[in-house]
């Protein structure tokens, strides 16, 4: 069969261009879960489309988004990662039989992480692997089977990707449960942090929708992977590994929506002008200024759309996009909401003005009124305030 890459040739030069010396990204779950909070900005669209690390364009400079992990919690992921692959998996054997009600004391674990050339090339061998093994699990006896570091292929935006998973293929009755391995803990039944639990589960998810089009394409009932999931964390405090099992259908079915939005290369490579590129703004040997200069250009040139709670969580250029939004005074500083609120509406310095009863253009009256009233009302509670005080 023709491999992806020879039926629809990538715009390398373009997206070498739109790079520049901008970092490479590849995508995974967590990249995708952060696209998803930015995916209406068409800066971020093309560069997710053009796999640029937003979080290390503006590196070096005041508005550097801080992200990554801390190393304690990357230590303590480590160690629980190797906890339960010690003595053959023990720990792992344990918490599946107890959680699954299917005894994996003798199951067949396969560890699809050693072997194989740490780069691309063994990321697909495995990915083949993973779906020939998949295929078997599905349509053989129904005895355990766990895929360890399974791998997944999927197109994002036209281009290849692969995705890793933890227990990938887990055969129980005869179907497929993806499991995901987590070191934050789990007390008394409660997760200590419920915006990890939903991003674990966002996880999962993926990995399950990415297994059931590989599923289909080895020509097997894409149903035998189960709606459900397994998440494997501590027990209370320590690193005792526990179960825990949770339907994710709803989480599938956004994720499919997600991936279905993300812009397809060859049409970026189309659209996109030819003076965009992130090439100066990550140029380190320049100074801020211009860095900045050349992010505003490109900024100005694609278009943004800045939503404080989304994007500085997900998007490496927001303290960038603040700060622009700031200086210039614009009412989308204050987020999406507000600067629908204020159509017609040029800076926040012309929202004062209309407040004090400034008469508006033709362009701002839709929004005079309102700003208006609220001026007075701010006026009257003021003026109230003050009176209380002196008197």
């Amino acid at each position: 069969m023709m491999d992806h890459d020879q039926r629809h040739p990538v715009p390398g030069p373009v997206l070498d261009r739109v790079r520049g010396r901008a970092a490479a990204m590849t995508p995974n779950v967590r990249r995708l879960a952060a696209f998803a909070n930015v995916h209406s900005c068409p800066i971020a669209v093309v560069a997710f489309a053009a796999r640029v690390d937003t979080n290390r364009v503006l590196a070096g400079t005041s508005v550097e988004m801080p992200f990554g992990q801390s190393p304690f919690a990357i230590g303590r992921g480590v160690a629980f990662e190797n906890l339960l692959r010690r003595h053959g998996h023990a720990d792992l054997r344990r918490v599946l039989t107890e959680g699954l009600g299917t005894d994996f004391s003798l199951a067949a674990i396969e560890n699809l992480r050693e072997g194989y050339p740490p780069n691309r090339t063994g990321l697909a061998l495995r990915a083949r692997v993973t779906r020939s093994r998949m295929a078997e699990i599905a349509t053989g006896p129904q005895e355990p089977v766990v895929l360890d570091g399974a791998v997944l292929r999927s197109d994002v935006g036209g281009l290849p990707a692969y995705f890793e998973a933890d227990e990938m293929a887990i055969g129980v009755a005869g179907q497929i449960i993806v499991g995901e391995n987590k070191s934050w803990p789990v007390v008394d039944g409660k997760p200590t942090d419920e915006d990890a639990l939903g991003a674990a589960l966002d996880q999962a998810a993926t990995y399950l929708l990415l297994g059931r089009r590989t599923l289909e394409q080895a020509g097997v009932d894409p149903g035998r992977m189960s709606d459900s999931v397994v998440l494997v964390t501590p027990r209370n405090t320590g690193l005792a590994p526990s179960l825990h099992r949770q339907d994710v259908s709803g989480r599938v079915r956004r994720i499919e929506r997600l991936l279905s939005a993300v812009p397809d290369v060859q049409r970026m490579a189309q659209e996109v002008p030819e003076s965009v590129t992130f090439d100066a703004m990550a140029d380190t040997t320049l100074a801020e200024d211009a860095r900045m200069e050349a992010f505003q250009d490109v900024a100005d040139q694609l278009g943004r759309v800045y939503e404080p709670a989304a994007c500085l969580s997900s998007c490496g250029f927001a303290w960038a996009c603040r700060g622009c939004l700031f200086a210039a005074g614009d009412p989308a500083v204050a987020g999406g909401t507000v600067g629908r609120a204020l159509p017609g509406i040029a800076s926040l310095g012309r929202v004062s003005e209309l407040g004090r009863g400034a008469p508006p253009s033709p362009a701002e009256i839709a929004a005079a009124t309102p700003i208006a009233r609220a001026g007075r009302l701010y006026d009257e509670i003021v003026t109230g305030s003050t009176q209380q005080r002196s008197a």
